[in-house]
């Protein structure tokens, strides 16, 4: 599994699963911060970016990660993702168990049935009716305005379409049960006005055995493309959190 990878070869990989719709190049704002410490490896899911002939599916998404993670060995990971991006991380992770030293999941704290999945089935619908091209090109003119990484992400390729295959392959899924089985340290990242994802939060965060909670305030869904400065510095920090304790699977823990 070939990714982007940034930082220096000697030290534990991060790796930054992306959102729907958007592509790897999400994370311009944030890799090169985590590189100054660990390697980073930035790989497109499937149906997004390079691979946007694809279609998204959970079982194809976790065959990327679990790839990538069997290419870096020995070397321990941390699976850092926001939105589809964290939901990928949770189907993964048992995958990956004896290699993840932690994962950090944004805007990931809600399960796809009732009025979240009504909620993201009726935007996915909504988008299938328009014509694809007019869809995308108001994609692109939105994203490349409003973010950071905006114009590098537009280049890659966005893929509208892409949404409602996310939607209908997370549908259903226990993601509580998910997060409860990963034995590693897990931060949680919300933004504060993310009303319909938080929902659910104190059940997630009650669910995951070694969790924390982390808010951006002022921030909706997608804090790592709204305010990417303030993601990058939690994630530093729990890096470094990481590196100051013992590992999972270590005797002292």
């Amino acid at each position: 599994m070939n990714a982007p990878s940034r930082g220096p070869d000697d030290r534990p990989a991060v790796i930054l699963l992306h959102g729907a719709v958007l592509n790897s190049r999400m994370w311009d704002p944030i890799a090169p911060v985590l590189a100054r410490t660990h390697r980073v490896f930035t790989p497109d899911l499937p149906g997004h970016g390079a691979r946007r002939d694809e279609r998204y599916t959970v079982a194809g998404a976790v065959d990327t990660v679990r790839s990538l993670v069997t290419s870096l060995a020995p070397s321990r990971v941390v699976l850092v993702g926001d939105s589809l991006g964290s939901y990928t991380a949770m189907a993964a992770a048992e995958a990956v168990a004896d290699r993840l030293d932690g994962a950090v999941l944004a805007g990931a704290t809600a399960t796809f049935r009732g009025l979240m999945a009504i909620s993201a089935g009726l935007r996915g619908w909504l988008a299938g009716l328009l014509p694809q091209d007019r869809l995308l090109q108001r994609l692109n003119l939105r994203v490349g305005r409003e973010f950071e990484a905006g114009p590098a992400m537009v280049a890659a390729g966005l893929r509208p379409a892409a949404f409602a295959e996310a939607v209908a392959a997370l549908r259903g899924i226990d993601f509580r049960s998910m997060l409860a089985r990963i034995d590693a340290p897990v931060l949680l990242v919300n933004g504060t006005r993310d009303w319909l994802n938080r929902r659910e939060e104190p059940r997630f965060l009650a669910a995951a055995r070694r969790g924390t909670l982390r808010l951006v305030p002022g921030a909706g869904h997608g804090v790592s493309i709204i305010k990417p400065g303030e993601y990058a510095l939690l994630i530093s920090e729990f890096l470094a959190g990481l590196e100051a304790g013992p590992r999972t699977g270590d005797a002292s823990a």
